[in-house]
């Protein structure tokens, strides 16, 4: 199968997430905290030139859970290692938001129609986390005329990590 066509079938097969489905599992799934754009404690994190446009943000959150950030970071390969379920048993919710700034990381969600992800921007370091926004993105279209290999290539990647992570079955 040439990379067009497997780009095709992949493309119809992994629709791009409902931003409200992406909302709840990032609140749900990954623990993060839902974090509004007049919290205080946010400015000093948000990047000017770094960050979407403020009218194409489509969420914000704090990830911090120990289990979760250590399976984002690749320190667990699975939500279904024993070494996450131990984390995640010791986990304690947090509230404060520079606290939770300061030990996890930033999420800011990019739209384009306010229905899907389109990007994001992501402070501090966890490649596994992309790979799941890309998954919950989906393909962009493309014509066959301007398609590059690497696109279905990044996403087939973004795919493998995202069922290694264990959340889905793919």
């Amino acid at each position: 199968m040439n990379k067009y066509a497997l780009y095709q079938k992949t493309k119809n097969k992994h629709t791009p997430w409902p931003i409200k489905n992406v909302d709840d599992f990032f609140i749900n799934t990954l623990k993060a905290k839902p974090l509004s754009m007049s919290d205080k404690d946010l400015k000093p994190f948000l990047i000017e030139h770094e960050i979407p446009e403020r009218n194409k943000i489509g969420g914000i959150y704090g990830v911090y859970d120990s289990a979760i950030t250590a399976l984002l970071n690749g320190k667990v390969k699975s939500v279904n290692d024993r070494a996450f379920q131990q984390l995640a048993q010791r986990s304690v919710p947090l509230t404060d938001t520079d606290t939770i700034l300061t030990i996890g990381s930033l999420v800011i969600l990019e739209t384009d129609d306010f229905e899907t992800v389109s990007g994001c921007y992501i402070g501090g370091t966890i490649n596994r986390l992309y790979n799941l926004v890309a998954f919950f993105a989906g393909l962009p279209e493309v014509e066959k005329t301007n398609f590059e290999d690497y696109i279905i290539d990044d996403y087939v990647s973004s795919l493998a990590d995202v069922k290694t992570m264990g959340f889905f079955e793919l």
